[in-house]
């Protein structure tokens, strides 16, 4: 037997180790030098900045672990998030037998402590140095209450310290501009809801409450003032009048008070058409409380809040399934039960009248929300539940891209998405099929002209790049921390959501099955900022964190059968990690 090959490795690995430690301070001491049984594993600290816990059988065999203090002119100070903010001082950890790293089994947690606790949206991670630069750990758990940040790692080497990365957003007047183009711009589409559906038909006769029934959202800064006067009046009668009359909703459009509607009335007042604006689906209100006859009663009157969360109360298929052109088919009723049954917070994207993305299934898909996209897009992100939007690498406009085929198909606006006429080179993970793309000319050739203007679509995606996840809600940061083990070890949640803030490449159809056009799969969504956007999966059909856990544990232990149990404390854990992001 030729021993030569692997003592040559062993040497050249240990002289690896080595180097690696020489940057080390020479004036100083290992922190911790001790050894762990691999049967065993243990906690270990290193002082009061540095612990390590190993789990029992993740070392491949015992082991010397070592941790050192680097010095800081020997470190880089950019990394793959941009220049770091360093919160803590650089540590070197190392599990190794005679100098040689040795295997690991499982991860090991690694805790150190923060110089300052982080305040939202700024987020306190552990950054790993490798290849020269510092790179965000795959996954970080930050502990308020010791003020530390905590990470699972399967390296047995390697160099970590905490640091701060606010959530990354665009601003300047771009991002202003965007958001006009969300809350007004219909791109001419008054001529499918008005003059095809009939929407300002239906709307002449819609009273506020039946509006605010169905999710509809009010901007409190554009309501009238003999509006204000009654709903903020101490005449009770008057306003439970008010919320019962087609004329104040009347007013409320005429003002452009309604968020999304945009209704449009001739010389002598009367309502002639309306078209719909983006804001619709993705805008919500901090509600206002008013005395009412039945006592104190919120209402969606009140600030726009930009902060993409999606009107998940909005029942767009309810409404229109109650439009004069719905009324008029032959099976009114039929189709009214379908778009019904999408529920609040859906659309189906492909069901409108002349679309040529229909494939004749009902496939309603949740309003999903809008944030963190910059951070998200330099994970590969793909936009829509179906994954179709991607930045080519190159002009990386695939959100205004993807605005650019809602506003045309989906919203139905004067536009030109896929064709010579297009404004946008469509950014798509994928290279249509030729009958989609006859599809798209021929719908031009039908409705020719285009008025999605390219300065809009980029505004547009200005404004969606500006918004970052809404803070965590209350959760338990014990049963978290729990959470966050189990969901990158035993639940293996982290095999799809992988990234550091929780998506992953790729689609994947295990969860929700999907049919027709959806076939293909379902993107692995962020999960930063999930509390906030209940109902879950991309159907919305999961009400409850709780709910959601609980099936998607169920459909990922049927795949594997070998997959162990979780116990309800397991369940309750997962649900307070997601909270926490």
């Amino acid at each position: 037997m030729n021993l030569r090959p692997r003592s040559l490795a062993l040497t050249l690995t240990a002289l690896a180790v080595s180097a690696l430690f020489s940057a080390c301070s020479d004036d100083d001491a290992a922190l911790l030098r001790t050894q762990v049984s691999a049967s065993a594993g243990g906690s270990f600290s290193a002082g009061s900045d540095v612990s390590v816990v190993v789990p029992a059988g993740a070392l491949s065999s015992d082991a010397e672990l070592t941790v050192y203090r680097v010095d800081d002119s020997d470190l880089p100070t950019a990394g793959t998030f941009g220049t770091a903010d360093f919160r803590g001082a650089a540590y070197r950890v190392a599990f190794t037998v005679a100098g040689v790293p040795v295997t690991l089994n499982a991860p090991v947690k690694l805790v150190l402590r923060a110089s300052a606790l982080p305040t939202h949206p700024v987020l306190g991670e552990v950054a790993r140095l490798g290849n020269g630069r510092w790179e965000r750990a795959g996954a970080s758990f930050f502990r308020n209450a010791s003020q530390s940040a905590v990470t699972l790692t399967s390296a047995a080497t390697g160099t970590y310290r905490v640091a701060f990365r606010a959530l990354q957003a665009t601003s300047g007047p771009a991002v202003a501009r965007g958001a006009t183009v969300m809350m007004d711009e219909t791109f001419g589409n008054e001529a499918f809801f008005g003059g095809t559906l009939g929407l300002h038909t239906l709307l002449n006769g819609v009273s506020p409450a039946a509006a605010v029934g169905l999710g509809v959202q009010v901007d409190i800064n554009k309501v009238p003032a003999g509006v204000v006067a009654v709903m903020t009046g101490a005449d009770l009668a008057a306003k439970d009048a008010a919320l019962q009359d087609p004329a104040i909703t009347k007013l409320l459009l005429q003002a452009d008070a309604v968020i999304g509607v945009r209704a449009r009335f001739d010389g002598a007042g009367n309502m002639t058409s309306a078209g719909i604006t983006c804001a619709l689906c993705h805008v919500n209100v901090t509600p206002t409380t008013f005395q009412m006859t039945a006592g104190p009663t919120a209402l969606p009157i009140g600030q726009p809040r930009m902060d993409g969360v999606p009107n998940l109360k909005m029942d767009a298929g309810t409404i229109l399934s109650l439009t004069p052109f719905v009324a008029g088919l032959p099976d009114a009723g039929a189709t009214a039960a379908v778009l019904r049954s999408w529920g609040p917070g859906r659309f189906d994207v492909r069901a409108l009248p002349d679309n040529v993305l229909e494939d004749n299934v009902v496939n309603p898909t949740k309003n999903p929300p809008i944030w963190n996209f910059v951070d998200l897009e330099a994970q590969g992100y793909l936009f829509g539940w179906d994954g179709l939007f991607k930045n080519n690498g190159t002009s990386n406009n695939a959100l205004a891209s993807q605005a650019e085929a809602v506003f045309d198909l989906v919203m139905h606006g004067n536009g030109a998405f896929g064709t010579a006429q297009g404004t946008l080179p469509p950014e798509l993970s994928i290279t249509p099929p030729q009958a989609l793309l006859d599809a798209l000319a021929l719908a031009e050739t039908g409705q020719p002209g285009n008025d999605i203007t390219r300065d809009k679509l980029l505004d547009l995606q200005a404004w969606m790049r500006s918004i970052t996840s809404p803070a965590p809600v209350a959760h338990d940061a014990a049963k978290a921390e729990l959470g966050f083990e189990l969901f990158n070890g035993k639940a293996g949640c982290s095999g799809c959501h992988s990234t550091p803030d929780l998506t992953g490449p790729g689609t994947f159809t295990a969860i929700t099955r999907p049919g027709g056009d959806l076939a293909g799969g379902i993107k692995v969504p962020s999960l930063r900022g999930v509390a906030h956007t209940a109902p879950y999966l991309s159907d919305g059909s999961v009400p409850t964190l709780p709910e959601a856990v609980d099936g998607v544990l169920g459909v990922l232990r049927s795949l594997n059968p070998a997959m162990p149990a979780f116990t309800a404390a397991e369940k309750e854990a997962l649900v307070e990690y997601l909270k926490s992001l």
